[in-house]
């Protein structure tokens, strides 16, 4: 059970919106758990706490999620794809806003991959004529599969920099979870104001533009909806989480956080996984009905 203190619970009171990563954090293996944790959300609604995603998945790869989601019949607000370096509304995946590599900081990236023979995998997310988004993945490797991990068909070109498209993120995958920590800390070191390098576990280093990241991207959404980020709520797994839950009102992290993740914290679950989403949210809304106890009319009610 999740024990508060004064303060922090004051805080929790306050609370006008919910944002949860994917991967980890809301996604579990269990079908019973998401509906759990949709369950909650549920409630949610009813106290007027909106809830959103924050995610490093591409929009394709996270389609799954958002029609789900959607069962609870809230109109989803603006929601974080790329670990913040696109943010779609939550209605129809039109785009809303992309963080753009630059063209010379890309050209960098990809020289130095070459030299450590890595075979990167890099994204475009481009605007159409009727404002949804066109995602494109590229690689230069033939050995690369058909699909990548969102789903997405991986177009192989002899090279990548005479790509012209709008490139919002790169994914390295090295050999194991040791190494993606290596290759993560040297790339920061590289281009430290020149790129935003993370990993969100395993084996995976993501590179994206200074401003792509959950933090910044919370601070567009709550702008958009007129929410204090002190009334955010950021529940996380891992490291590519960090940043959000630093600047949002309340963080909690799930019990599979690395230690640094839940030191961050303000609450750390006892469950991992969505069973610590079930977890946190159930505690949010005891102490928002203890200050709530009318039923109001929900925010994102159809």
């Amino acid at each position: 059970m999740i024990r508060l203190d004064e303060e922090l619970s004051q805080k929790l009171a306050a609370i006008e919106l919910v944002l949860m990563d994917v991967d980890g954090t809301l996604v579990t293996a269990e079908q019973r758990t998401f509906e759990n944790v949709v369950a909650q959300l549920r409630k949610l609604k009813v106290l007027s706490i909106g809830f959103s995603i924050a995610t490093g998945r591409t929009i394709a790869g996270v389609s799954f999620v958002t029609e789900r989601l959607r069962s609870t019949r809230a109109l989803l607000p603006p929601m974080i794809t790329y670990n913040g370096a696109v943010v779609i509304a939550g209605r129809d995946a039109s785009l809303i806003e992309a963080e753009r590599i630059d063209r010379f900081a890309f050209r960098a990236l990809v020289e130095r991959c070459r030299r450590l023979d890595l075979h990167p995998l890099a994204y475009a997310c481009r605007l159409t004529f009727d404002f949804m988004p066109l995602e494109t993945v590229y690689t230069e490797f033939s050995k690369q599969p058909d699909r990548e991990f969102n789903g997405m068909t991986v177009s192989r070109v002899p090279d990548m920099l005479d790509v012209d498209d709008d490139f919002v993120a790169v994914l390295v995958e090295m050999k194991d979870a040791a190494s993606g920590v290596a290759l993560t800390r040297e790339l920061c070191d590289t281009f430290e104001g020149i790129l935003r390098v993370t990993t969100s576990g395993g084996q995976y280093v993501e590179i994206s533009a200074p401003k792509g990241t959950k933090a910044h991207a919370m601070r567009q959404l709550a702008r958009m909806r007129g929410v204090d980020i002190s009334r955010i709520l950021a529940i996380g797994d891992n490291y590519n989480d960090l940043e959000m839950m630093k600047s949002a009102g309340v963080a909690a992290a799930v019990a599979n956080a690395p230690e640094e993740v839940r030191a961050a914290a303000a609450i750390n679950c006892t469950r991992p996984g969505g069973e610590g989403v079930v977890e946190v949210l159930r505690t949010l809304t005891r102490v928002v009905r203890s200050v709530r106890p009318h039923k109001r009319t929900p925010m994102f009610a159809r």
